[in-house]
């Protein structure tokens, strides 16, 4: 019985996976929040592909920034999210391997509280880190953008709050 429950909820993780591959091609830069979905990379903590017709186009009459970008800009800006999810990468699994020796420290018999607040502030650094990593990213990329470009991405930025992941 367990092992029809685990083929049945493999299949459908599968075919759910298929149907969202078939139904949303990868269309490069097309994407809300400025990052790439050529490779993949740099979609930490965000769903590739969010629903178009939520977002608009940006400004109310200024072309949406990703639509006017150069080859240049393009290549550049694939770089750039290559540098970000590399840099994510090894942030996310330094972050795992912390969380998984606060959980130890956590259940030893002693339970030493300045170890544990140790840790957490070590865990909290390496969230610092990313963070002030993709704002620096950000503006990097706002550096690259013509004025009439950031007009369309900030506004993307500023509606970022505004959606609940």
């Amino acid at each position: 019985m367990k092992k029809g429950m685990i083929c049945l909820v493999s299949l459908m993780l599968g075919l759910g996976v298929a149907q969202i591959s078939v139904a949303e091609p990868h269309a490069g830069h097309d994407n809300m929040h400025g990052k790439s979905t050529h490779s993949g990379a740099h979609q930490e903590g965000h769903k590739a592909g969010h629903d178009k017709k939520k977002h608009g186009k940006g400004g109310t009459f200024s072309p949406h920034w990703v639509k006017t970008l150069t080859d240049e800009q393009k290549i550049s800006f694939d770089k750039m999210h290559l540098a970000v999810g590399q840099f994510e990468a090894v942030q996310r699994a330094k972050m795992k391997m912390l969380k998984a020796e606060l959980n130890v420290l956590a259940a030893t018999k002693s339970g030493n509280k300045s170890a544990i607040h140790s840790k957490i502030d070590e865990i909290l650094d390496v969230k610092k880190g990313i963070m002030r990593n993709r704002y620096d990213h950000i503006a990097e990329m706002r550096a690259e953008l013509t004025e009439q470009q950031r007009v369309s991405y900030d506004m993307g930025l500023l509606k970022r709050g505004e959606h609940k992941h």
